[in-house]
């Protein structure tokens, strides 16, 4: 349900973009070959996703979840939108000035792992859940959110075991 809120805002804001024109959108089965299949002390549900077309817009999706023996979960989720370079345009801005941000609550920071993919790391302390949001080559969105976690280093360590230099080189 999580996933279509995310692109449901997508679609909202499309509105205020400037669309720009990219190649179609990745499929959204070709999208789950990113997605990570296993994850140590995990067990992964099945993999969903949708593919979506109409008139200037296109996006896919592609989303996992894995749960471990105490009911922790680990929600990714990876987006293709055919409006992302208009998308990033405003995002990036505010990733590459390294804002960064911390409470009692919560502490969280842009990241910057190369020219092609950055983004946005957030750890809240009183729910110890952790997200990753990462902006991969002008087009891809993913979303690792995590359930009973002490920081952010595991679900830093997920997006680094993914192709995503591969899908930034899409």
């Amino acid at each position: 349900m999580k996933t279509f809120v995310q692109l449901i805002l997508l679609i909202l804001w499309t509105p205020f973009l400037q669309l720009t024109a990219q190649d179609e959108v990745m499929n959204y089965k070709d999208l789950q070959s990113y997605l990570p299949t296993s994850i140590n002390g995990y067990e992964a549900g099945e993999p969903g996703g949708s593919t979506m077309n109409m008139q200037n817009m296109s996006f896919s999706s592609a989303d996992i979840e894995f749960t471990n023996a105490n009911g922790d979960n680990i929600r990714i989720t990876l987006v293709d939108y055919s409006a992302a370079i208009s998308m990033y345009q405003a995002a990036t801005a505010m990733w590459n000035a390294g804002m960064s941000f911390e409470d009692d609550e919560s502490v969280a920071k842009s990241v910057k792992w190369d020219e092609n993919i950055m983004g946005w790391e957030e750890y809240r302390k009183m729910d110890k859940e952790a997200n990753l949001s990462l902006g991969i080559g002008n087009r891809f969105f993913l979303s690792i959110q995590a359930d009973n976690q002490n920081n952010i280093d595991f679900v830093k360590s997920i997006a680094k075991s993914m192709a995503l230099n591969e899908l930034s080189a899409q």
